[in-house]
Parts: structure tokens; sequence; C-alpha cells
């Protein structure tokens, strides 16, 4: 018997669907495709069996998500993804390194005076005040990319003008963090501070994609700084939160994303509450029904280009556990 299904349509499958299959021929033939369509390759037999193998537990995952999605009345879709060759532990382990015990009251809590307006629909900073997707890679970074984004977009509000700043820099040089190994985005900022600033992409590339931190190559007051940073601020409350989004601009949040890794799109509303992953909440739509646009660090080949919307409303992935922004000058 021969199965036509692609990973393209597995992929975009509704959440009814069952994705895993029984019959050999039909796992085998998502394996090559899925294999084909994400360019891997296996340095042995033993391996390409072992990553197999995750990858069919992650097909049932997908499924059991699914239906959590529908008995909860959600509308996002889990499937095959670029991490799905990964076990649920090396996912977590190298992707979900944000590190909540450094969160401190360091940052100055902001009281907004906006009410949020439940009828003003989606309001979208993308392409506005954000610079494009970035991937982290095997590193776990995403405190340092969320931080990096939320500078970048502070400087693009504030300053008006637009900088690829460096997550390396914050990755290698945030000695109160461990680099791949974890951090916090406050850590990230009080270092960019004491530091006098961070330096742009162009100037310090970003190398640990596959996972080793490296050394520190950024001295204080070096002459590659571009932008220095004078406060970081934090929001108390989802409303507050959304009044915020919809009258000024992008918040780096921290939230929870351990079933990120087979999210392929809608609205996520199934979600923990254990914080985990740094990402950046860049639009809202506080209406009913509505949802936070976040924008990931794992490539545009995630998610919905690179995006994931959760629920608005219910502290999805708990979104509210450290909103911030930040306030910035020109080097």
């Amino acid at each position: 018997m021969m199965y036509k299904l692609s990973v393209a349509a597995a992929i975009f499958a509704t959440a009814s669907a069952t994705l895993f299959q029984e019959e050999l021929e039909a796992q085998n033939y998502l394996w090559e495709n899925y294999k084909r369509d994400f360019n891997k390759a296996y340095a042995t037999v033993e391996e390409d069996a072992k990553r197999l193998k995750f990858f069919l537990e992650n097909l049932k995952t997908a499924d059991l998500r699914n239906m959590a999605e529908i008995r909860n009345g959600g509308q996002a879709v889990h499937g095959i993804t670029s991490l799905s060759d990964l076990s649920q532990e090396e996912f977590q382990s190298t992707y979900l390194k944000a590190d909540v015990t450094q969160k401190s009251a360091s940052a100055e809590v902001t009281v907004v005076s906006n009410t949020v307006n439940t009828s003003l629909g989606l309001v979208d900073w993308a392409g506005v005040f954000t610079t494009p997707v970035k991937n982290q890679g095997y590193c776990g970074s995403c405190w340092a990319f969320s931080a990096t984004e939320q500078i970048e977009s502070d400087a693009i509000r504030q300053l008006g003008q637009t900088f690829i700043l460096s997550p390396e820099q914050i990755t290698q040089c945030t000695t109160a963090a461990f680099g791949c190994g974890g951090g916090w985005t406050e850590t990230a900022y009080a270092y960019v501070k004491t530091n006098g600033g961070i330096t742009d992409e162009a100037s310090y590339p970003y190398t640990s994609y596959y996972g080793t931190t490296g050394t520190c190559g950024v001295e204080r007051g070096d002459s590659r700084l571009k932008v220095g940073l004078s406060k970081f601020n934090t929001i108390s409350g989802e409303s507050d939160m959304a009044a915020y989004v919809q009258s000024t601009g992008p918040l780096s949040v921290c939230i929870d994303a351990n079933n990120w890794n087979s999210y392929t799109g809608g609205i996520l509303s199934t979600c923990g509450t254990s914080v985990d992953h740094c990402v950046q909440a860049v639009g809202v739509d506080a209406s009913t029904g509505g949802y936070w646009k976040v924008r990931n660090s794992w490539g545009t080949s995630w998610g919905e280009s690179g995006y994931i919307r959760l629920a608005y409303g219910q502290n999805t992935c708990a979104i509210t556990n450290d909103p911030t922004y930040v306030e910035v000058f020109l080097k």
C-alpha cells in the first residue's frame, strides 16, 4: 500500500488529523520526506534509527497536544517541525534555558496609564519596531536574543534608528549568566548597562549556534558599541501589558515553551506555567478570542514564519511572568 502523505501536508493538517501511523511504510515515507524537507542527515545508521524513534514519539505527542487543544476549545495545530528529530529532553535541555531564578527586583515597575482597548483588533509592531526573526540554534541563549531584540525595538522606537545588534556579545560576556547554559533578560540588561552598551551583529557575529558559548571579545567602552541602556522596566498584569503594546511597542517576555517544539500554527491555548524560554511579544489582539503575537528565535521555518500566537486574557504560557522594555541612548 502506497502512502502519499507529504510532510507539508502533515504540517498543515487539521487538529483532528492523526499524524502517527502504525504502518511501517507510512512511517518510513514520512521520515524520508522529513529528512529531505528539513535537510537532515545523520552520520551513522544507528543515529538515523535513534532519530526516527524520536520522530515517531513526537508524532504521538503532537496528536495528544492536538486533542488537548480541541478539548480546551483552542485553535493551535501541532505537527512536524524542524525539531521533530529531538527527544523532549534534548529539546528542553538545548532550547529552553531561561533561568527564572535570575529574575530580580532590579527592573523599575511601570504603571500603565492607558486602558486596554478590547475592540481595536490586532496591533502588530512586527516590521515596524522589530528587526527580522533570528535563530539561536542549538544554544540555550534565548534570554540573550530576547534582550537583544527588545533593545533593538526600543532603539527603533526611541532613537529612530535601526540596528541589528549582537546577541553573541550578551551570550559570551554576561558573567552573571551561563551563555548557552542559560540566563535571564534582566541579567542581560544589567550587563549591557554596566558594560556601557552593545555592539552590532556585523561587528560581533553569532558563533554559538552549535552550543559552544566561546569567550567574551568586547570590553567596557569598546569603540564598536552602538546602543547604551540606562534603565529597564517591567509591567504588572496582562491588561496593562496589552495597553502598553497597543499604545507603545513590543515587550520582552519569558514564558513556558515546553510544548512549542511541535507547534505549526494557530492560536495556542493549552500551555504550562513553568517559565523556561524568553521571546518577544510584538503584537496583541485584546478582543474576545484574541491573542498575543510572539516572535520566537528559532528561525523563520518554525511556527508561523518564526512567530506564535498565544490566547489572550488567560496568561497563556505564563506570559505575564516578566514583561520588560528598556530605555536606551545612542553611543
